[in-house]
């Protein structure tokens, strides 16, 4: 297995050096950031690539989140997520993780949850012919949360131009079965945020979701709730070649450094899989 680690446990978009270095020294084998955060840095003397060759560990995969459906920005929004793709691909990366836009009170109806999709095809068009695989990533609050949300864009996406990309806190957090969401598209799974989760969701007098754990309510793998070695297993038994990256909520009232939460997860992790990854160090 191939396993790396996000950058946003080191904030968003966070001190993205030391994460990397963070990240490559614990031994993790690749790490994910923006991919407004490779544009960014490849403004910068060496560009983005400089951290690729100084820390010595892929950067697998960059993040992408747009709108997608708004007719007044619809094409720019394309437009911005080649030129994020393209500069994902110049350094190597294999997926570009794609967040379904932002949720309206009860979600998208079927028209715009079919625009949705029609948006997503045409990324992943795009993205597939350079290389990349697109990555849809199903995420709390946003227009893909729930199970029948994952169900009803999966069937409308092209599964040859868009893949899916699981996130298992996410998705245990938004209502559903992980085990079972993964046992059923293991298939279409071309990227994995592996993050684990408190188990609680409460919300304050103003609608707010109460933080129990500094991490947004995930929590380091192995130290929540959800069924990691059955996660594993079946990701392991998926016989696809993707990476899977460790995920952690960085906020201000997180218990220990980046770098520890990072620390425990990988572990964890080299005690529950042993051989089947090969760790940078």
């Amino acid at each position: 297995m191939k396993i790396g680690h996000t950058g946003i446990t080191w904030g968003i978009p966070g001190d993205v050096e030391t994460a990397y270095r963070d990240t490559a020294e614990l031994g993790y084998t690749s790490f994910e950031t923006f991919a407004t955060t490779i544009l960014e840095w490849n403004s910068r003397p060496g560009g983005y690539r400089a951290l690729v060759e100084r820390y010595g560990i892929p950067t697998s995969a960059a993040y992408c989140y747009k709108e997608w459906i708004d007719p007044a920005n619809a094409d720019a929004d394309l437009e911005s997520a080649r030129r994020e793709a393209d500069a994902a691909r110049e350094i190597g990366a294999s997926a570009l993780v794609l967040q379904g836009g932002s949720r309206p009170d009860g979600g998208l109806d079927s028209d715009r949850m079919g625009r949705l999709a029609e948006a997503l095809n045409r990324i992943g068009e795009y993205a597939v012919g350079i290389g990349l695989a697109a990555s849809l990533h199903p995420h709390t609050g946003t227009a893909v949360e729930t199970r029948e949300e994952i169900d009803t864009i999966l069937r409308l996406t092209d599964p040859t131009l868009v893949g899916f990309a699981p996130d298992t806190g996410q998705i245990a957090k938004g209502g559903s079965d992980i085990v079972e969401v993964l046992e059923t598209y293991r298939s279409r799974i071309t990227h994995v945020h592996l993050k684990d989760w408190c188990g609680r969701f409460e919300q304050d007098e103003n609608g707010r979701e109460i933080d129990f754990t500094g991490y947004a309510n995930y929590e380091p793998v192995g130290n929540g709730v959800l069924p990691m070695p059955e996660i594993m297993r079946i990701l392991g038994e998926a016989g696809q070649d993707f990476w899977t990256n460790v995920e952690l909520d960085g906020t201000s009232r997180a218990p220990r450094t980046p770098r520890e939460a990072a620390a425990m997860s990988r572990t964890y992790l080299g005690e529950l899989l042993g051989d089947q990854v090969a760790w940078t160090r």
